[in-house]
């Protein structure tokens, strides 16, 4: 049952961290302060910015329902803070070099019901050179790596109270440990078929040889048996093909060369 066929007006919680981004923080609050789902509560985590970032947060405080800046241990450690100080039904978290397509929440609310408790979309990559493309996530691909889209992403607060915080030992893979503990406790991940979501290129996810290795850790935690085994040799196949053979498009110079 969806939003319109009387899906209860549930507040959502939209958590963004951001460290240094001056350049690209206006453009995630605009997303979501603009979007067409309005029972939101909007939290920043700001990790001590030096570099301007805090004037532009100020710009949008009337519009913004708690904001911190200090130091921390990272974008687990933001993602921890802002949970325990979420109060809407339902989290999401965007970070200062994404942002959010206006009717994201608006999809997302439409797309779930009272049974559901995590739920995700699909996201647009935008690479430096100007080249697009369009990432679906795979929920059933989830063993294998973080094929779910993190700022696609809806959990339930009452989810991220029983299954624990983000672990702040990892840089990158964090969603990856989250959701693959979210799947081991039984929770079902819909998925909603919308973009929800942009993402540019150039973020710490794009260190791939060190994403490749702490996903492999977390697969150890996770996995056992047959499982594990071929998540294992999917990741190992996988760092081969990044190493030697693929060449990613939108991390590609555009040769403007005729």
């Amino acid at each position: 049952m969806g939003m319109e066929q009387g899906h209860k007006y549930e507040k959502v919680t939209i958590i963004t961290v951001v460290y240094n981004a001056v350049n690209t923080i206006e453009g995630t609050i605009l997303s979501v302060i603009n979007q067409t789902y309005k029972n939101l509560q909007y939290i920043i985590i700001d990790g001590g910015s030096t570099d301007g970032t805090l004037n532009i947060i100020e710009k949008y405080q009337n519009r913004i329902d708690l904001f911190v800046s200090e130091p921390d241990n990272g974008i687990g450690d933001g993602f921890n803070k802002g949970i325990s100080m979420a109060t809407g039904e339902w989290i999401g978290m965007i970070n200062a070099d994404d942002w959010y397509a206006v009717d994201a929440v608006e999809n997302i609310m439409k797309g779930i019901s009272n049974d559901d408790f995590v739920c995700c979309g699909n996201i647009r990559l935008i690479g430096a050179n100007g080249i697009e493309r369009d990432k679906k996530s795979k929920v059933s691909w989830l063993n294998f790596g973080m094929y779910i889209m993190h700022p696609s992403c809806f959990v339930r607060r009452s989810v991220y109270m029983q299954v624990g915080q983000y672990d702040i030992g990892l840089r990158i893979a964090m969603d990856f440990d989250m959701f693959l503990r979210i799947k081991r406790f039984g929770y079902h991940i819909r998925h909603v078929d919308k973009i929800v979501a942009y993402m540019r290129m150039g973020g710490v996810s794009n260190d791939t040889v060190k994403m490749h290795r702490e996903e492999l850790r977390v697969m150890k935690r996770h996995l056992r048996g047959v499982d594990y085994l071929l998540s294992w040799a999917f990741n190992y196949l996988n760092r081969l093909r990044w190493r030697y053979f693929y060449k990613d498009p939108l991390r590609e110079p555009i040769n403007l060369q005729s």
